[in-house]
């Protein structure tokens, strides 16, 4: 027994010296990890967005294409344009509207009398409402309710999103698409330059982090661009 206390107070502690020295080296660890490892979660997250950007710019090309063979696609030529924004709220429910003869992230009155072989096709106020995924094709009343409805399908996980796309000529040529915020039109989005010349000012410094904080994916990915952005023109009339 008295061995074994002798053992006992043989045994030492860390000194108070040796326990600040360990807690220095853990905060200069974390210094240095903490944003390296937030840059990873950043980067991953604005890839993730990229691609679905990216998914969703083929999923609206298709559709065009089956369009097109039906006979209410986009007039083959570079003045048939069409801007579409698309809202989806928590509960998976899209909102939709299309517009034509602009690019602009802003809502705005469908204008049917340039892009569209059958404009009437697309309905005369060129939106959709409350579609989800399980909302049958067979209840759609116009080729706006169908394209939703076939984007609500393939995407059933886009929650409290908001994507815009523009279109011309019958193919989708840009996509910006976010989970951050359902209603970005108000802010601004990379403008038809923007797309033009493949660069955005972002927030300066991440490529996919708006000035706002917002992760944003586009098809094709902007990369990084210097300068500040140009506000999105105003949605033509008429």
């Amino acid at each position: 027994m008295i061995k074994k206390l002798q053992k006992l107070k043989a045994k030492k502690g860390f000194t108070l010296v040796e326990l600040i020295v360990v807690i220095a080296i853990i905060g200069v660890l974390a210094a240095i990890l903490i944003p390296t490892m937030l840059g990873f979660v950043t980067s991953s997250r604005v890839t993730s967005a990229n691609s679905t950007a990216a998914a969703i710019k083929k999923q609206i090309d298709n559709f065009l294409t089956d369009a097109d063979t039906a006979g209410y696609g986009m007039k083959q030529s570079s003045a048939a344009t069409a801007s579409i924004t698309f809202k989806v709220d928590g509960d998976g429910k899209w909102d939709t509207t299309i517009y034509t003869s602009s690019y602009s992230p802003a809502d705005a009155t469908f204008a049917p009398n340039t892009a569209f072989k059958n404009a009437a096709e697309w309905g005369k106020d060129g939106g959709a409402t409350d579609i989800t995924k399980d909302t049958p094709k067979a209840n759609a009343e116009n080729a706006v309710e169908r394209l939703t409805i076939d984007l609500a399908s393939v995407f059933p996980d886009v929650k409290n999103s908001y994507i815009f796309a523009y279109c011309e000529g019958g193919k989708t040529l840009y996509v910006a698409y976010t989970a951050d915020d359902t209603d970005l039109d108000a802010d601004g989005l990379p403008t038809l330059d923007d797309f033009k010349a493949g660069k955005y000012a972002w927030d300066g410094n991440t490529a996919g982090i708006t000035a706002d904080g917002i992760t944003l994916g586009t098809a094709p990915a902007l990369t990084l661009g210097t300068g500040t952005a140009a506000e999105p023109e105003a949605p033509a009339e008429g």
